[in-house]
């Protein structure tokens, strides 16, 4: 099992949120058990815990959808719409104006890479359906995934939620896309170079460009573009 890291700095979390995540953690069998799911250690999930460490938010779901919680609970100590509803993808009636868009089981890294072994659809996260029109996204095609790491700052922040459209299966124009190589997943802005090459760039100054050249730029696949992180890209 891969542990991954446990850098995260503290943040100021409401105090509902760290008590929701503790009647989470207590509806499992022990912190070991909710370690297997998140391959974290206990200690650092114990940190979250006592608000000492920030809580990512795939860890998160995954431990509330183990402990028999949805994801709305967690967040908002409230069940706004049945989970029934979300897993059938099956809109709340009169709530046009919003779109349920699947949150995925996969951690994108903006740095070497995370491993994935799903992807599982983990909730449906709300999201206003004329934005989705405005940036030419059917609603089919929309899924959020999660991210971490700091290369692809300050366009896309350490743990944010991504918006991605999987319709996007090659890097023909410039643009961020997640990009998979194995069961490596990386969010990382693509440019194409010369003679069927790609450079992966940062948007983090710190960190230097990767220029890929045949076969290795053929065998990274394309899996979505990103189109949204916080805002519009």
């Amino acid at each position: 099992m891969t542990i991954q890291s446990e850098n995260d700095d503290a943040e100021e979390l409401d105090s509902g949120l760290l008590q929701r995540f503790s009647e989470v953690l207590d509806g499992l069998n022990s912190l070991n058990e909710a370690s297997d799911l998140t391959g974290n250690s206990a200690q650092q999930i114990s940190k979250w815990r006592k608000g000492k460490a920030k809580l990512p938010f795939r860890q998160a779901a995954i431990l509330a959808r183990a402990a028999g919680k949805s994801v709305d609970w967690l967040a908002f100590g409230d069940e706004a719409v049945g989970p029934g509803l979300r897993q059938q993808g099956r809109q709340p009636e009169g709530d046009d104006d919003v779109v349920w868009v699947p949150l995925l089981d996969v951690i994108a890294s903006a740095g070497p890479g995370f491993e994935n072994a799903g992807p599982f659809e983990l909730t449906r996260l709300p999201f206003p359906r004329a934005w989705l029109q405005r940036m030419g996204l059917p609603e089919q095609h929309a899924r959020f995934l999660g991210s971490r790491g700091d290369s692809m700052e300050p366009t896309i922040m350490d743990g944010a939620i991504v918006l991605v459209d999987d319709r996007a299966q090659h890097a023909r124009i410039d643009g961020i896309y997640v990009l998979v190589d194995g069961p490596n997943v990386r969010i990382k802005r693509v440019a194409v170079g010369w003679q069927n090459s790609i450079v992966l760039i940062s948007d983090n100054e710190r960190y230097a460009s990767e220029t890929l050249a045949p076969p290795d730029a053929e065998a990274l696949r394309v899996a979505g573009k990103v189109v949204w992180a916080g805002g519009e890209i």
